[in-house]
Formats: structure tokens, sequence, C-alpha cells
């Protein structure tokens, strides 16, 4: 019996990886395209990059459907983890993007369980700090930022990125007992 239930998780965790890749994959096709319809597209650039993305994540997505999905579920949560911080130092920690750390924290807490979730928001957390730190003493990243995203932002995502790995992770492990 404990055969079928562990086929039955890593069916689960495959299928979870799979569509975390394909919502992914959805969400940079809509943005590229809303770039390019709305005449926003800065430069053709973004389009490659964006079909590069693509290949990485149906890689991913391939990976996982081999069979090895926790493998795969790791180099996503990785790899959106990496965008966004990119991201964020960018942009600062006032803008949607630092939420997307919710992405990868669930993705791990959900694929790979409690202590994964727990450490990649942590992850996120030391980012979100550093860039609020960063953009708010001297402004070494940038933009410069009002001091409310040392004082505001970033307890606030931070407090959202350990509850949110908590309760997914949490729930996540209770499934597999």
């Amino acid at each position: 019996m404990p055969d079928q239930k562990d086929d039955r998780v890593k069916l689960a965790r495959r299928r979870l990886v799979q569509a975390a890749c394909a919502s992914v994959a959805g969400a940079v096709l809509f943005i590229i395209l809303f770039w390019v319809f709305s005449g926003t597209l800065e430069d053709i650039e973004t389009v490659f990059a964006g079909g590069a993305f693509l290949l990485i994540l149906g890689g991913i997505a391939w990976l996982a459907q081999r069979g090895r999905e926790r493998l795969a579920a790791w180099f996503l949560a990785g790899l959106l983890t990496l965008l966004i911080t990119v991201d964020i130092q960018y942009y600062g920690v006032g803008t949607p993007s630092a939420a997307g750390f919710v992405l990868p924290v669930v993705l791990a807490a959900c694929a790979l369980g409690l202590w994964a979730g727990l450490g990649v928001s942590l992850v996120g957390c030391a980012v979100i700090w550093l860039v609020a730190w960063g953009s708010t003493s001297g402004g070494w990243v940038s933009p410069p930022a009002p001091i409310d995203h040392l004082t505001f932002n970033a307890p606030a995502l931070t407090v959202i990125l350990v509850a949110t790995a908590l309760i997914v992770g949490l729930w996540s492990r209770s499934l597999e007992k």
C-alpha cells in the first residue's frame, strides 16, 4: 500500500510542477503580448528573452514528466527566486514583484515540504531586507526609496512569506501522512 501512496504523491508533485511551469509561461506570454499590443514593448530582446525563458520552463516541465519532479521543483523554485530577486533589485521592494516571492515559496512548500518552503521564504526575506536597506540608505540599490520600504514593506512581506511557508508546508505535510 505505501507504494501506491508514494506514486500518488509523485504524480501530484509532477502535476504541480507542470501546472506551475504552464502558469508562469502563460504569465510571460500575457505580459509580452500586452506590451506588444499596447505599444509599450521597449526592446525586441525582451521577446527573445521571453522565448528563452519559455524553453527553460518547458525543460523543467519535461524533467518533471521524466520522473525527476523534486529536481524540477527545485529548479523552478530557484529560477523564480532568482528572477524575482533581479527584478526587485532593479524596481524596489515597493513593487508588486516583491510579492511574487510567494510563488516559489508555495511551490517549494507543496512540492518539497515544509523545510524547503521555509528555506525559500527566508531567502526571499533576506533579499527583501537587503534591497529595502540598500534602497533607503544611500541608494546603492536602484532606485532610492522612502524609508517605509524598510519600516513597513520589508516586515510585512516577511510575515507574509513565512506565514505562507508555514501554512502551505504544514498542510502539505499533513496530506503526505
